[in-house]
């Protein structure tokens, strides 16, 4: 027997003796498939999942498949992974923050103090064994960071449960220092990716997607025909962002998007498609295929891996386009509150630093504008004293009134 299921290419069957199996069928061969040992419900399901779509079969250690000794971390992580799972599928967590807090949570357990890994240890750990689990990442902080975000995540789940140690995780201070994030796509970026990605490849496709949405890459790799709605004659690109709290979103379609789906074929699903025509299985896949195409482009840096070879690492990314909208929106005056629209922002300091990177030369000349307009016009500025007259144009209207006129402190009604 085989039904359907959330995850693409997951089906459970029914073998000759009766016993249920879950298979995931390779992504871009239907006629492959790999039995995997666990199902949705389990904490290695997404790693088992996973490597089957790239058609791998997985091999862990055995340790992670059997049941966890009752009221230790790798119990919790356990717990808390397969809830995460139900969130995922339910649509209350995108699939980006459950890779990211399962990956955090398995790092965290396989941290050793000693001949023990902290895994194996009771859930109610001290503040010291918190600490170690996050200086074990060293300089790393950023994944420390997330590492230590995840485990608040879980413990706070946890507390429902009867998990202790909330308090004590809580108080532990993330040692990771911004640095600014994703880079924003320049102009030169930009040519300099489409020169190298002509029209029809699903490479410019993607970057005009990406540029005309202004979105997550969480929700790029689901937009497809369905998401394209007519209002008024008008095409709009329309949907709902995965991230909790985030609002409808809805842009007209570009024409340079629209010149780009007319000339290939466009699956009714998606509108992003891997090299054998089928959507991009998670936001994940289509991450590690942009990052292809901006190396393809040129715009990437040699670096050194673990292994001490030489490799090459984009240096754009589909976050930065996303900044490279909110910039332009900026630099074009428009306010903090569009850019919160534009980019479906829930709160406002999410959209305020777009506006502050803005030239500040250019906004003190358009506020000084403004000020001369106004004190040109008939209205003109009231003021007490007369500041000066510019040549060629006549006063500037002042209004005084020595009765109802006060010094400003606390004798001034008005204040």
């Amino acid at each position: 027997m085989i039904f359907e299921h959330e995850y693409m290419g997951l089906c459970q069957e029914k073998t000759p003796g009766g016993k249920l199996r879950w298979r995931v069928r390779v992504e871009g061969n239907k006629a492959k498939r790999i039995t995997i040992p666990v199902g949705p419900e389990h904490v290695d399901f997404t790693e088992y999942y996973e490597a089957a779509r790239r058609g791998e079969k997985l091999k862990l250690e055995k340790k992670s498949t059997v049941k966890q000794s009752r009221g230790t971390l790798d119990e919790l992580r356990q717990f808390y992974c397969a809830a995460m799972n139900k969130m995922v599928t339910k649509g209350n967590m995108s699939e980006l923050t459950r890779s990211g807090r399962e990956r955090g949570l398995r790092q965290a357990c396989d941290v050793k103090k000693g001949r023990h890994r902290m895994g194996e240890l009771k859930a109610d750990l001290p503040k010291d064994a918190f600490e170690h689990i996050i200086d074990s990442f060293g300089s790393k902080t950023g994944a420390a960071e997330t590492c230590l975000k995840a485990l608040k995540a879980a413990y706070k789940w946890g507390a429902i449960k009867g998990f202790r140690g909330f308090e004590t995780v809580s108080a532990i201070r993330s040692p990771h220092k911004g640095r600014g994030g994703a880079t924003p796509w320049a102009e030169a970026d930009e040519r300099k990716f489409l020169d190298r990605h002509g029209s029809g490849t699903m490479a410019r496709r993607w970057f005009w997607l990406a540029k005309n949405m202004a979105g997550r890459i969480g929700d790029t790799h689901l937009i497809g025909p369905d998401n394209v709605q007519l209002e008024h004659g008008r095409a709009l690109l329309a949907w709902q962002p995965g991230k909790k709290g985030s609002k409808p979103v809805a842009v007209p379609v570009m024409q340079e998007l629209a010149d780009e789906l007319a000339l290939g074929f466009v699956h009714p699903e998606a509108f992003l498609v891997t090299e054998y025509g089928i959507p991009f299985a998670s936001s994940g896949g289509l991450d590690n295929k942009i990052r292809q195409w901006v190396i393809d482009a040129g715009l990437c840096v040699e670096i050194r891996d673990q292994n001490g070879k030489n490799r090459k690492k984009a240096t754009r990314s589909q976050h930065g386009l996303r900044k490279r909208v909110a910039k332009e929106i900026a630099h074009a005056g428009g306010t903090v509150y569009e850019i919160m629209a534009r980019l479906s922002h829930s709160d406002v300091k999410s959209s305020l630093p777009y506006t502050a990177e803005v030239d500040r030369e250019a906004l003190a000349k358009s506020g000084f504008d403004r000020v001369l307009s106004a004190s040109f016009s008939d209205g003109g500025v009231p003021r007490t004293k007369n500041r000066g007259t510019p040549v060629g144009v006549g006063p500037s209207k002042t209004t005084i009134s020595w009765k109802t006129w006060q010094p400003v402190g606390e004798s001034n009604p008005s204040f």
